[in-house]
């Protein structure tokens, strides 16, 4: 049996909570070691799925594209990211658990690009690379694993082309603020096609992209399997379907500290068309 349906970024992003939260080695790490759930408007919502409880995802960020710009959420406005150790969750910072994580343990981090290779993009604004910077060559050194979730709308051609290009010096004029990316060749991916797999055991194909009327970056799949589980699966989408997209949580941008054109500048001084 096939079947196809349509999911706007926000429905992605759910189905994607959903699968990831429901993983053996998420639920592993959570209950018997540390699972560290990075900041971004996906993990936020695979956090509500963890915790079976609402939340301003839209606040659970550091770096967003929001209304046409690359931006950052300044410092005061963020909420801290969420650290689970054996069950419970840990008031603090990320940076103060590196030295404990070992094997087993899971950190899951968010993605700006994905490519057909397996190739993952992460976007940095940090001078000192952000989370990437602070976690990545700790965790390879260690063996420690980390889980990048994407949807597809963030497919790209080539991630290792595009990490060639930019970095926070290289760009001289930009709307929105400077980056550069990492490209990441190793890591796990999950995206609607692998989040379809966990959940129902079923293939899954990416077979269009895109819309319009609230449908802008969307994508659209087909499933092909069993007709218990493609009809199991096609229920869960239902329930899915009308998730509201998140609100803008948009501090001034005067002193946000990001390198920017726009620096100095509030968002109501854009132009129309950027509100």
């Amino acid at each position: 049996m096939q079947a196809l349906f349509t999911l706007t970024s926000s429905e992605s992003k759910r189905l994607l909570g959903k699968a990831v939260a429901a993983m053996p080695e998420v639920q592993y790490a959570k209950e018997n070691g540390y699972l560290v759930v990075g900041r971004g408007s996906t993990n936020a919502f695979i956090l509500e799925e963890l915790l079976n409880q609402k939340m301003e995802k839209e606040r659970y960020v550091a770096g967003q594209v929001i209304r046409g710009i690359m931006c950052v959420l300044g410092p005061g406005l963020r909420t801290k990211p969420v650290i689970f150790h054996k069950g419970e969750i840990m008031n603090v910072e990320p940076g103060t658990v590196i030295d404990k994580l070992t094997p087993g343990d899971l950190l899951i981090k968010g993605a700006n690009a994905v490519d057909a290779f397996g190739n993952v993009g992460v976007v940095m604004a940090g001078p000192s690379g952000g989370t990437m910077g602070q976690f990545y060559m700790a965790l390879k050194a260690k063996g420690v694993a980390s889980l990048y979730v994407a949807g597809l709308e963030k497919l790209i051609p080539s991630v290792e082309e595009a990490a060639r290009y930019g970095g926070l010096l290289a760009l001289n004029r930009t709307i929105g603020c400077r980056t550069g990316m990492a490209c990441v060749a190793d890591g796990r991916i999950v995206t609607e096609i692998e989040a379809i797999d966990n959940l129902f055991g079923l293939k899954a194909v990416h077979y269009a992209s895109g819309g319009w009327g609230g449908a802008e970056g969307s994508v659209t799949l087909i499933v092909e399997g069993e007709d218990d589980e493609v009809n199991r699966c096609m229920d869960v989408i239902e329930g899915i379907k009308g998730e509201p997209p998140l609100p803008v949580a948009k501090g001034p941008c005067k002193g946000c500290g990001a390198p920017c054109s726009f620096d100095g500048k509030e968002m109501e001084e854009l132009p129309a068309y950027l509100r």
